[in-house]
């Protein structure tokens, strides 16, 4: 009985450690949900959509897009969402899993250069994609982000497609 006993006490703490050692799901990229501060940002900028302007222009290598608005309280929402989101992804963390344009943007994110410059009223973003694959990723990942600015709430739960898979 004590060998049985002391081998599922040993077997219980080897699965556990191997547990703890392994990424959690959110290091993975597949957690749910975003922390506070970041979804708080978010929110913000998809209730006062109707403030934002986006002038978004596609180029041979990806896109370029100004995101501004006149609020400053939504001007500054925009740069630090922004910025939540290159640090967040940057760190192999993903958005939106569940909508296919948001995944395939995640998953080929390394393959895109990412140029953000804050400006008196919001941002501009430079993107440009090293592959074929990743130009066309980063053009429908920037018309989705257009949708949300034109649309606000009425775009958020839509399902993107994907432009690559």
């Amino acid at each position: 009985m004590k060998t049985n006993s002391t081998a599922r006490a040993l077997f219980i703490c080897t699965l556990f450690s191997t547990l703890a050692a392994l990424p959690s799901c959110a290091q993975q990229g597949g957690g749910r949900g975003m922390p506070p501060e970041a979804r708080e940002q978010i929110h913000a900028l998809f209730d006062n959509h109707t403030s934002i302007r986006r002038e978004l222009k596609l180029t041979a290598e990806g896109y370029t897009a100004l995101t501004e608005s006149d609020d400053p309280k939504v001007a500054a929402a925009l740069k630090k969402h922004v910025g939540q989101m290159q640090a967040r992804l940057g760190e192999g963390l993903s958005v939106r899993r569940w909508d296919p344009a948001f995944a395939e943007y995640c998953d080929h994110y390394a393959e895109m250069d990412h140029e953000f410059t804050p400006t008196d009223k919001g941002v501009r973003m430079t993107v440009k994609g090293r592959t074929a694959n990743a130009v066309k990723i980063a053009q429908n990942h920037a018309k989705v982000v257009s949708s949300f600015a034109a649309h606000g709430w009425c775009e958020h739960d839509k399902k993107h497609d994907a432009v690559a898979r």
